[in-house]
């Protein structure tokens, strides 16, 4: 049993701004909020709370990032960030902005490629705005796998489980999305490990689960559960923690 770890980095590096934050007050503790309102602190960033997260378990996981955020913010921004990633042995993809094109994703990727300065294998298309006949697009850029598809947002499903092939490119559905958890699922903070648990369960057969916890959701009611969950998945002996593009590597050499 594999599960994938990963992360989409949907925010740029200082965060989205007080007024953003404030408006969702609801969604952290009062400390936090206090945090924010004193000191401007930013609770979106936590990449360095996930790695030590996951380096004290000795799993690593996926990273996704834009080329470009909403505020025009190039991902130049995080460069030391990604240089931490790539150094430590994490994976860095690309979160396309624009997957309606072979050129738009050509160019985001070269982008993402130049700044982490590595090679990209995988890629996420933000708010999974992709139409499934557009996968293929992904392949001719150049990208060998993605995990931008979930058949289903309200409950834990067997589609959402194992990979699909489409055209050569190899396809990690979402088995679990912390955003999904918390709105379409409504699973409240304590049984999030119980539905962690019904899809490993669920997966067993396909061999494969993909998990989506954005960085942003770390210091978020229900969000900060997710070293709970890396506890959970470390007690299990019948499974292994790894990267998007570690999980390619192994549906390849099972083809062949």
């Amino acid at each position: 049993m594999k599960v994938l770890l990963t992360h989409d980095v949907d925010w740029p590096l200082h965060g989205p701004g007080i007024e953003h934050i404030l408006a969702r007050r609801d969604r952290f503790d009062s400390e936090t909020v206090l945090k924010v309102v004193r000191e401007g602190y930013n609770p979106y960033f936590n990449i360095p709370e996930l790695l030590s997260f996951e380096e004290s378990y000795g799993v690593r996981s996926t990273f996704f990032f834009r080329y470009m955020y909403d505020d025009g913010t190039s991902i130049e921004s995080y460069k030391e960030v990604l240089k931490e990633l790539v150094n430590g042995g994490w994976e860095v993809g690309v979160h396309i902005n624009d997957a309606s094109t072979l050129e738009s994703i050509i160019f985001e990727k070269k982008v993402v490629e130049n700044v982490a300065e590595t090679s990209i294998y995988g890629s996420r298309v933000h708010n999974l705005n992709i139409e499934f006949k557009n996968l293929p697009l992904l392949y001719k850029a150049g990208l060998i796998y993605d995990s931008s598809i979930t058949f289903n947002k309200y409950d834990v499903d067997v589609r959402n489980t194992g990979y699909l092939i489409i055209n050569g490119l190899i396809v990690f559905p979402i088995t679990i999305m912390d955003a999904y958890l918390f709105t379409y699922m409504k699973i409240s903070e304590d049984k999030i490990i119980d539905v962690v648990d019904k899809a490993l369960k669920t997966a067993v057969e396909r061999g494969y689960m993909t998990i989506l916890w954005h960085d942003c959701s770390l210091k978020m009611k229900g969000g900060r559960m997710y070293p709970k969950i890396l506890e959970f998945l470390a007690s299990k002996d019948n499974l292994e923690i790894v990267r998007g593009i570690d999980a390619y590597r192994i549906v390849r050499r099972g083809l062949k």
